[in-house]
């Protein structure tokens, strides 16, 4: 059997020019990379070597080059090497280390070098042509260990070096093992055992290299097995407990992984109340796969996904149940919260539909109820029932004033207050849960900030988008600005033209110079429960509740986004109205004696009302069921018409576009709106339109008359 004749030789390479390490380190150890153990044990296309490639591997010369950029990194590894019973056979020292300022000179290093080893091949190089040998031939002792390199060298000559000097090294150490041993006889012995043992040694190594990486894969598994994530468990066929984690243990009021060991799964199962029998669902097809089950807890419940397993351990091994528990109970009560919230939102929205119907008929009946008493005599008993089909209305119509509030999605207690005070306070309260490398900057430039809000809301908008940036930046850095101004149309952000003025609104802006936004995620941010966070550090709700306020507030919100530079939020809010609604006390008995209107519904019965009631003051009433037909027939005749009245809700075209469009033919024709729904229209916004006044319905003859009073009064 030939003997192993590897070679193994460690070189410590000192120089103070990184790239020339490298270089080293590629010239000694490029033919000496091994292929990997697991490679070797578990590729596919592995073959065995034959035993004259064993041999010739055996004997290729191995290299370990140690890199060490300075004197001082050269010692400590000389140092540790002795230490650790590991010497170096050659040392490569470059000769001038003081252009890095280092205390101690090639020279001196080398001196060093041999001190801690002096069996240590030094070789010195130099890229100066004129060194003094005499003077290291007389420092580093003994002058047949020390070489000098001229720089720049050749690859094959630094490697033909080395070889030779590795020989040299190994043969020396060898001759004094020799020289030490107490009989010549066993030398033969010795040798055949050493490269046994080298043989040995290299298949532990490769043995090793498999260890590690099993316990790596263990160690992994293990890891994964006792995260909290799931209940993770392990039992027997039996259904008893081998091993679990503690989130599984919490599951089953145990105190400790450990005190559940021993329980039968089972028995859990049927106790937590799990429903249907865990035997049964296993004995199906051996295995349950996202069964959603719950289980409770005293008076709490918890919805869990489960899924379970039967794996056999080894060839014919007794099989094992394994299986995890993954606690949905936070996403479930989620749903729940999000259902309820739109059964609500769809109760609300056919409320509000079945009042604005409601207003329809009671306007029909209020209108034919007015002009009945207004004809009878007083004190007869037809004015005496026509009243209290009057008083019988009116109660109706407050009743649909209740359900319309109920179709507003809750109470919502506005008031007129200024921003800057509830800016102000807000920020003290986010300032201790800033990230402190977060600055944070105010900038408050308007001086006319009143708007018609909730004050607990606006502090959740604030909350919410500050938590957000400073969020962003929690990491890197950086700086937070909150500007409070004033919006002109000139403004890069400015809300949609059909809420009115930009100049009506006030805006609200929280700005970072975080990471930004990633386009694809920017489109879905005001989604309800969409979250770019970690499990457990967001719910998806902030920037979907902040939408809805400011949509409840009449207002605005945009999203301004630099991928790399930063994200604004705008939140555009109108002002509290400073323009007064007009009143004008007109009398009861007020008659026009002339004047033409076009009155505008898509119920017919109301335009015949609301013809009689304008007849019996004295006006020409010509009526339209259709927005589209009205605009015809004022654009054929503008100029005969003093007035119009037009309802707000009615197909094909609002009252309010049908009113712009009026307005692009005569800007100075009066317009009242009629509408059902008092919080879709303000009096400064249907001001910006150009239109005039506005009725709540079901219309009265007094309302009708005192609005006709406010726009004619003039003329």
């Amino acid at each position: 059997m030939a003997a192993d004749r590897t070679q193994r030789f460690r070189v410590l390479a000192v120089d103070h020019d990184e790239s020339m390490l490298t270089l080293y380190r590629d010239i000694l150890c490029f033919e000496s990379e091994e292929p990997s153990a697991l490679e070797a044990l578990f590729g596919d296309d592995a073959r065995l070597p034959s035993r004259e490639e064993i041999d010739e591997d055996a004997a290729r010369p191995v290299f370990e080059v140690v890199q060490a950029p300075g004197a001082r990194g050269g010692l400590k590894a000389m140092d540790r090497a002795i230490e650790a019973g590991e010497p170096f056979a050659i040392a490569l020292v470059d000769i001038h280390l003081s252009d890095l300022g280092e205390e101690l000179r090639g020279i001196d290093l080398a001196e060093a070098l041999r001190s801690r080893d002096p069996h240590v091949e030094i070789v010195l190089l130099s890229a100066r042509h004129k060194v003094p040998l005499k003077e290291f031939n007389k420092r580093v002792q003994p002058p047949e260990k020390l070489l000098y390199i001229q720089k720049p060298f050749r690859s094959p000559e630094l490697k033909q070096i080395a070889l030779s000097l590795g020989s040299k090294w190994d043969a020396e150490n060898r001759l004094r093992d020799l020289n030490e041993t107490l009989a010549s006889k066993i030398e033969a012995r010795t040798s055949e055992l050493n490269a046994a043992n080298r043989r040995l040694r290299l298949d532990i190594a490769k043995r090793a290299a498999v260890l590690r990486e099993l316990q790596a894969s263990e160690q992994r598994y293990r890891l994964l097995f006792e995260q909290n994530i799931t209940g993770n468990f392990a039992a027997d066929p039996e259904g008893r407990i081998l091993d679990c984690n503690t989130a599984f243990a919490e599951m089953f009021d145990f105190r400790l992984p450990d005190d559940a060991l021993g329980a039968n799964i089972l028995d859990l199962w049927d106790r937590a109340g799990g429903g249907e029998s865990l035997r049964t669902l296993l004995a199906a097809n051996g295995r349950v796969s996202n069964q959603e089950v719950t289980f409770t807890r005293g008076v709490l419940k918890r919805h869990l996904l489960v899924s379970c397993d039967t794996v056999a351990e080894g060839e014919g091994g007794q099989a094992e149940l394994r299986g995890y528990l993954f606690d949905i109970s936070e996403p479930k009560r989620l749903e729940d919260q999000l259902r309820q919230s739109q059964k609500m939102e769809a109760l609300g929205t056919l409320a509000g539909g079945i009042a604005h119907d409601f207003n329809n008929i009671l306007g029909v009946i209020l209108g034919y109820a007015e002009i009945i008493e207004s004809g009878a005599e007083p004190d007869s008993g037809l004015a005496r029932r026509i009243g209290e089909v009057s008083r019988a209305g009116r109660r109706a119509r407050d009743l649909v004033t209740q359900i319309l509030n109920f179709s507003r999605q809750g109470p919502q207690e506005r008031h007129a207050m200024t921003l800057t005070p509830l800016v102000k306070e807000a920020l003290k309260l986010l300032r201790s849960s800033v990230p402190s490398n977060v600055a944070i900057y105010t900038r408050l430039q308007t001086g006319r900030d009143q708007v018609m809000a909730d004050p607990t809301q606006m502090h959740q908008i604030l909350l919410n988008l500050c938590g957000n940036a400073s969020q962003a930046m929690q990491d890197t850095g950086g700086t937070m600005t909150i500007t409070l101004a004033d919006v002109s149309p000139d403004d890069p952000v400015v809300p949609p033209e059909d809420l009115g003025k930009a100049e009506r609104f006030v805006r609200l802006t929280v700005a970072d110079n975080g990471p930004g936004i990633d386009p694809d995620v920017a489109e879905r941010v005001f989604d309800p429960f969409f979250t770019t966070k970690k499990q457990g550090e967001g719910t998806g709700m902030g920037l979907a509740m902040v939408h809805g306020i400011v949509k409840r507030h009449d207002g605005y919100l945009e999203l301004e986004n630099s991928p790399g530079r930063g994200a604004a939020f705008h939140v555009f809010l109108p002002r509290s109205s400073e323009l007064a609604r007009p009143e004008a006390d007109i009398p009861a008995d007020l008659v026009f004696r002339e004047g033409r209107i076009l009155f505008v519904d898509d119920e017919k019965p109301l335009t015949d009302i609301g013809r009689e009631m304008l007849e019996s003051i004295g006006f020409e009433v010509v009526t339209r069921t259709s927005s589209i037909e009205a605009l015809e027939a004022f654009k054929f005749k503008s100029g005969d018409f003093d007035l119009i009245i037009t309802d707000q809700s009615m197909p094909n075209m609002t009252g309010m576009e049908f009113a712009r469009e009026v307005l692009k033919i005569r800007p100075d024709i009066p317009i009242i709106l009629c509408t059902g729904f008092s919080d879709a229209v303000s009096y400064e916004r249907l001001r910006d339109i150009g239109i005039g006044d506005f009725i709540m319905k079901p219309i009265l003859k007094h309302d009708l008359m005192a609005s006709i009073g406010r726009l004619l009064s003039g003329k």
